[in-house]
């Protein structure tokens, strides 16, 4: 069953010439929805009012709809107002003191700053050049928070292999979204309505039927989740994701070739399995925050520095871990719409700045 409240069922493109960053405006049928949904979705779905019940069939289909192209089961899925919440709950609802818990060094630094707090053994697991995962450091009956794909680099996990080395398996599914599978063996899965071009705000915390999860906060009754989060913002999500296609690998396989051959420009990672719309460069000899600006006074914008905090441009932990230098780095993500021209563009443009 789908969501009711949607302005089209044609797949909408937002043009996006030159912004290269991670962020997008709403697709028109996305805010169609979303503003519909302020309307029609604002009661509390949980009281007896007519309205109520209007909100409370929006809420269901909505989930049911997220659960569909998601290929979750329905009564497995959390909703969640703040998606940096979500990687403690999922992580967190797991752990143990007596288990070990390990994590990647590539890993967001809200899941490292959860190592630092754990009472029990931990085991950051390094990862190679192309970004894989070391899965011999991977202790038996741990915890495992696995990130099925990088924000920064795009680079995807053999998660089907690492899933099942460890006891308990955290997925970290922001990045991808609904792009790579799920493995056969997780115990909480954490999505991002960005991911899918979605509104931010929103997350979805997946917990497996089958998982001895514990609820990590302070309750008075049995629960998974706080509970609390816009009604609105979740409808908006399952259009977005109704109306999701994934991105076409070609133009990213373009856009390294072309990339790669500007000299003293480096593709991180270029043969690794990747995410079709997200990598990263480093261009040897300029600062990161130089090239944002050079770009961006030529009508082109992109990131640098770690994802995790893009505001300071903080150097990247990834790019370190993988064994690249940190300056000169620059993350690039593709959007539906974009084309050869797009990157033609880009690729002009730094040709131009490190001349």
């Amino acid at each position: 069953m789908h969501a009711t409240i949607r302005a089209s069922s044609v797949h909408p493109v937002v043009r996006v010439t030159g912004n290269f960053t991670a962020e997008s405006p709403l697709a028109e049928v996305v805010r169609s929805a979303l503003l519909a949904a302020f309307d029609q979705g604002w009661a509390d779905p949980k009281k007896l009012s007519q309205s109520s019940a209007r909100a409370a069939i929006l809420h269901n289909q909505a989930l049911e709809n997220i659960a569909e192209y998601l290929q979750l089961p329905a009564d497995s899925i959390e909703v969640l107002g703040e998606p940096a919440l979500g990687h403690y709950l999922a992580i967190a609802g797991l752990l143990r003191d007596d288990l070990t818990f390990a994590y990647s060094a590539t890993d967001k630094g809200k899941i490292r700053a959860l190592a630092r707090s754990h009472r029990g053994a931990i085991a950051e697991l390094q990862v190679d050049e192309a970004g894989a995962i070391n899965s011999s450091q991977i202790p038996p009956g741990s915890v495992l928070s696995l990130q099925l794909a990088n924000g920064e680099t795009g680079v995807v996990q053999d998660s089907e292999a690492l899933a099942g080395l460890s006891q308990f398996v955290a997925i970290d599914a922001t990045s991808s979204g609904a792009r790579v599978h799920l493995p056969d063996h997780w115990d909480t899965a954490l999505f991002d309505a960005r991911s899918w071009h979605g509104p931010g705000g929103l997350a979805i915390l997946a917990i497996n039927n089958q998982s001895q999860y514990a609820y990590p906060l302070p309750r008075i009754a049995p629960i998974k989740s706080p509970g609390t989060y816009s009604l609105p913002l979740l409808i908006a999500a399952s259009v977005a994701l109704e109306n999701f296609t994934i991105e076409e690998p070609t133009l990213r396989e373009f856009a390294l070739s072309a990339l790669a051959a500007i000299p003293g420009v480096r593709v991180v990672a270029p043969e690794a399995p990747g995410l079709p719309n997200v990598f990263s460069i480093v261009v040897d000899g300029i600062n990161g925050e130089h090239l944002v600006r050079e770009l961006s006074a030529r009508a082109i914008d992109v990131d640098s520095g770690s994802a995790c905090s893009p505001a300071d441009l903080q150097p990247s932990h990834v790019l370190a871990a993988m064994g690249y230098p940190t300056d000169g780095h620059l993350l690039i993500t593709l959007k539906s719409g974009m084309t050869r021209d797009d990157i033609q563009g880009l690729t002009k443009a730094l040709i131009e700045i490190t001349s």
